[in-house]
This record gives structure tokens, C-alpha cells and sequence, in this order.
């Protein structure tokens, strides 16, 4: 019974409770000035870094501008640095943080860090399909208690952002040209011991070099037409010898013709074999030639590979020492300080009137919801409309509420 269903009832709810809901929103608001006055200040300081692109780029072999690094990845690598465990204790110790604070290194690196934001603006240029967007402007805000803490903190880190930022591209183009020259030097010596090894080759295998190959085809034709000819004088030379020595009655001419013949038989015979081992010397030199070709292709692949790659380390190494040169000159890729971080004139913690404002705005809905509960706690009929819809009766006589203001001297005696 006596569930608040109408705003007539949410109304005379608030002013039977009227007292407890204003003693409420007292110590609410009273709690909120206590805590606001205890509270310390935040103040805001931010330094802005503007990424420049470099004005002109070194070109490679193709004539196309070579690649650079994006410029977030290089930020973002940079951030991670600065915010090193490390760095942070330096900068901690450097402008004497929290030092009135009962903290540990780590507690304080957590504080600074929460502090602490990296905000990137990105470039109006499109970026390529696939690749990041570029960045243009880096903003570094610190958060501190007081205003020289803030801005000392700002600027700390944006000066760590300029110098690992040339420092780190400095590094990166002296490091590529380092390299590169190594490479260099390396892929030459590979070289000069690959064709070290080609001209042993060739010196042992010299007769079945491709240069070689057409002469001693020749001299095989030669020979084979020298062996014909002398086979034929030979199968001549023997049949006369054989028809002499078949006479009955052979004469002296006869005998000295026989040894004339031998005789020459002899001569061409140790000319044949000569010939025939010059032959099959021919034959073994042009039969390994295939072997010979096949390992002089391989020894030029392998070359051909070493003098590719020798010439792009060669590129490279003049892109990096351009790169290097662009550096030196401030052409490249630089960050500039665009805007130092200045003491700022208020604190970002809000205007403490409307800190008070939502504190006495929570007070007070915390007593209308603390009044509410009381009446459920205690549920009583107090009107005409209530007794109708809980005990579905109509009630013959109301008699108003009677207080004491309203009564006559004589009535209130009686």
C-alpha cells in the first residue's frame, strides 16, 4: 500500500520529505566543496612537431624516386623509444617529478606515462594503395600539477623527438652505406674467384673448349681421309706383295721387289697407327665435350648471378650515399619544432562553480531517491485516491489534514 503512482503523490512525497532531502543535498554539496578544496590543479602543455618531406629525393637506377620510410612508422618507432622505462627516469629525474611523492620508479613512470599523449595529424597528400598515410604534424601534450612541470615535460619530449629523429636517420643512411659498400666489396671477390676458377677450368680442359672443338673437327676429317688413303695404298701395296711371292721361279728382281714392298708396308702400317691414335685421341677430347659445356654454363650462371647482384649493391650503395648527402644538407626528411610548448593560463580540470553545480545536482537526486525508499519502507494511505485503489472502497467522509495554525484557541485547549 501507499506506492507513489501519480505525480500529485511524487509531489507530496517531496515535501513531507522535504527536510531530509534538503539535509541530503547539504552534505553533498558540502563533500564536494571539501574535496574540491583538496584537490590539486591539472594543467596542460603542448608542443607541436611539423614532419617535413623531403624536397628532393634520391633517384635509382630506373630514374624513379627511391622509397623513404613512412614518416609514422618512423614516429611510432621513435614514441616507443621515448618512452622507454629508461627515458622516462631520466626525464623524471631531470625536471625533479613527484619528488614530494612517497613513489616507486615504477609508480612514477606509470604516473608520466599516463600524462602523457602522442597525437599525429595526418597529410592532406593521398597516400599509396596498400602504404599508411603520411603524417604532417606530431602534437605532444603533457599533463602536470603545475604549469612550469607541464611545460618543461612538453618540450623535453619534443626535443627527444627532434634529436632521435636525426639521429636515427643519420644512423639508418650511414648504416645502409656501410652495407652496401661491404656487400660490394664481397660480391667482388666472389667474382674474382669465380673467373679464377672458370680460367683453371678452361686451362685443364683446353682442347675441349668450344674455340678448340672446330679445329680438331677438322683435323678429324683429315685424318679420316688421310687413313682411307693409306689404307688403300696399303691393301695395294700387299697384294702386289703377296702376287710376287705366289711365282714358281722367282727372279732377284722379283726378291728385291718383295723386300721394296715390305719395306714400305712397314712405313705406311707405323703411319696408319699413327694416325688411328691421334684419331682416338680426337674422339676422347670431343666426347667429354658435353660434360665441358654443361660445367662452363654452370660457372657462367653462377657469374652472371654475382654480377647481377654486384651491380645492384653498387645501385644501392650510391642511393644510400646520396641519401646521406641529402641529409647532410637538410634535404631529406626532417621534424621541425613548429610550436614550443608555452605555460598555459588555465588549469584543464574544469571551473570548480560547475564542479559544485553537479555535485549539489547528485545531492539532491540522492535525497529524492533516499525519500522514495523511506516511503516504500513505510507504506501508509494518505488519500482519497489511495484507500479507492487499494482497498476498492469509496470512503463516506475525508477529513482534511487539521494542524495546530489552523485551529481556534478554543479548540486547541480542548
Amino acid at each position: 500500500m501507499g506506492k507513489i503512482q501519480s505525480f500529485d503523490e511524487f509531489f507530496g512525497m517531496l515535501i513531507r520529505r522535504r527536510l531530509m532531502i534538503a539535509l541530503i543535498a547539504l552534505l553533498g554539496i558540502t563533500a564536494t566543496v571539501l574535496q574540491l578544496s583538496t584537490k590539486e590543479p591539472l594543467f596542460e602543455s603542448t608542443a607541436v612537431i611539423q614532419v617535413q618531406v623531403p624536397t628532393i629525393t634520391a633517384p635509382t637506377a630506373s630514374g624513379t624516386a627511391a622509397p623513404h620510410e613512412n614518416s609514422a612508422q618512423r614516429l611510432q618507432a621513435i614514441q616507443q623509444q621515448l618512452t622507454t622505462r629508461e627515458n622516462m627516469l631520466a626525464v623524471i629525474a631531470r625536471h625533479n617529478l613527484y619528488a614530494d611523492l612517497a613513489l616507486t620508479s615504477d609508480q612514477k613512470v606509470h604516473i608520466l606515462r599516463q600524462s602523457l599523449r602522442f597525437q599525429t595529424v595526418a597529410s592532406a597528400a593521398a597516400a599509396s594503395f596498400g602504404q599508411p598515410a603520411e603524417v604532417s604534424a606530431l602534437l605532444i601534450s603533457a599533463q602536470a600539477n603545475t604549469r612550469t612541470e607541464a611545460t618543461n615535460v612538453a618540450n623535453d619530449f619534443a626535443q627527444g623527438v627532434l634529436k632521435a629523429g636525426a639521429d636515427s636517420q643519420r644512423a639508418r643512411t650511414i648504416e645502409a652505406q656501410t652495407f652496401f659498400q661491404e656487400e660490394q666489396r664481397n660480391l667482388k671477390e666472389q667474382i674474382v674467384a669465380k673467373e679464377a676458377e672458370i680460367a683453371q677450368f678452361q686451362s685443364q680442359n683446353l682442347d675441349a673448349l668450344p674455340t678448340q672443338r672446330d679445329i680438331l673437327q677438322i683435323e678429324l676429317t683429315g685424318l679420316e681421309t688421310e687413313l682411307r688413303s693409306l689404307n688403300q695404298t696399303l691393301v695395294g701395296q700387299r697384294n702386289e706383295r703377296d702376287a710376287t711371292a705366289r711365282k714358281t721361279n722367282p727372279r732377284a728382281t722379283d726378291e728385291r721387289r718383295i723386300a721394296t714392298l715390305n719395306a714400305q708396308i712397314e712405313t705406311l702400317s707405323a703411319q696408319s697407327n699413327a694416325l688411328q691414335t691421334r684419331r682416338a685421341e680426337i674422339v676422347g677430347i670431343l666426347s667429354k665435350a658435353q660434360e665441358v659445356d654443361r660445367t662452363l654454363a654452370e660457372f657462367d650462371r653462377d657469374l652472371d648471378q654475382l654480377q647481377a647482384q654486384y651491380e645492384v649493391a653498387t645501385r644501392r650503395s650510391a642511393d644510400a650515399e646520396t641519401a646521406a648527402k641529402l641529409q647532410d644538407s637538410a634535404q631529406g626528411e626532417t621534424f621541425t619544432l613548429l610550436e614550443a610548448a608555452v605555460e598555459p593560463d588555465y588549469p584543464i580540470s574544469g571551473g570548480k562553480r560547475k564542479l559544485v553545480l553537479v555535485g549539489a545536482f547528485a545531492s539532491l537526486i540522492i535525497g529524492m531517491i533516499a525519500a522514495f525508499v523511506l516511503e516504500h519502507l513505510r507504506p501508509v494511505l494518505r488519500t482519497q485516491r489511495q484507500l479507492e485503489r487499494e482497498l476498492d472502497l469509496r470512503p463516506i467522509v475525508a477529513l482534511p489534514e487539521l494542524r495546530k495554525s489552523d485551529l481556534t484557541p478554543t479548540q486547541r485547549g480542548t
